[in-house]
């Protein structure tokens, strides 16, 4: 039986996304990986998506109680807005996965694979330690001043089961949640992570508002974080390749199509102007691939 396993967390709203991702994720991973989504809300048309997945290698997983039991020192007033069960459960996933899974590779829903994982897979990672890449904050800053920050990104993670953090993360935002910086998560990961981070290339957790700073041809996971989302259209610095695959997935299949969720009219015409205003500086100011940007994704990483 595998002991690793490649694993996304979502609710209703962000299951469309989700799969792609752990589609891509299948087609780029070794068999010697599973890949599972857990569900942290009641779906409709559960047990028929399982087996759509099923077909594909995915293991559908309804993990709504267990979740909600592992959470469950939170209180209901933490999730408001922006923090969900879905967001939270990579601190209790140790209590949630299977006992056999010692090397678990976490990944957010907003992501894609864009090339093999083979080295992400393959490097172990120690008890008592987790492998994280630089946050978007910290690459914006060493961007403008040379400052490196060592303030990673939770969107993409991999550790051990025996030392996992996520249980001191979990109890330092219900004691104090001021303390994470309003990042929840991710602030309450990174104020207790100590020595038990690892650092990573950019090439497995790469911030799409750096895109056209970069060769694609150099990363393997793209993580779109904040908005605008692919899925919702083209948007500047990605290209419609990173969008068609969502249409793609829509076609594909009805149960597929009916998990998406669309943005208004206005919010799109607003992105659009955003787009357009960003492609236009981009192109008067000629940028082109950022050496300093390189450097965040080769360099003395373990991987």
């Amino acid at each position: 039986m595998n002991n690793q396993c490649i694993v996304y967390v979502t609710d209703v709203e962000y299951s469309f996304p989700t799969i792609l991702s752990a589609l891509q994720a299948r087609k780029f991973a070794s068999l010697a990986s599973d890949v599972c989504v857990l569900m942290s809300e009641h779906l409709d048309n559960f047990e028929e998506l399982k087996s759509l997945l099923a077909a594909s290698g995915i293991d559908l997983v309804d993990a709504t109680e267990a979740l909600h039991a592992s959470l469950g020192k939170l209180d209901s007033a933490h999730f408001q807005g922006r923090i969900s069960v879905s967001t939270m459960a990579k601190l209790v996933l140790c209590e949630v996965l299977p006992a056999r899974y010692t090397q678990i590779i976490y990944l957010d829903g907003d992501t894609q694979i864009v090339s093999d994982l083979g080295e992400f897979e393959s490097a172990v990672v120690p008890e008592g330690r987790f492998f994280a890449a630089r946050d978007y904050t910290a690459i914006h800053d060493f961007l403008a001043t040379g400052k490196d920050s060592h303030y990673f990104n939770a969107g993409v993670l991999k550790f051990h089961r025996n030392g996992w953090i996520g249980q001191e993360a979990l109890e330092l935002f219900a004691r104090n949640p001021e303390a994470c910086d309003g990042k929840h998560d991710q602030g309450a990961l990174n104020y207790v992570c100590g020595s038990s981070l690892t650092l990573v290339s950019n090439r497995w957790n790469f911030p799409k508002q750096f895109l056209h700073l970069v060769d694609m041809s150099s990363l393997s996971i793209v993580h779109y974080m904040a908005h605008p989302k692919p899925w919702h259209g083209t948007f500047f610095p990605w290209g419609d390749t990173e969008s068609q695959v969502y249409v793609d997935l829509r076609k594909a299949h009805p149960l597929y199509n009916a998990l998406y969720r669309g943005i208004s009219f206005d919010r799109k015409m607003l992105y659009k102007y955003r787009s357009m205003r960003a492609r236009m500086k981009h192109a008067v100011e000629r940028e082109q691939p950022n050496p300093r940007v390189q450097t965040l994704l080769v360099g003395d990483y373990i991987v």
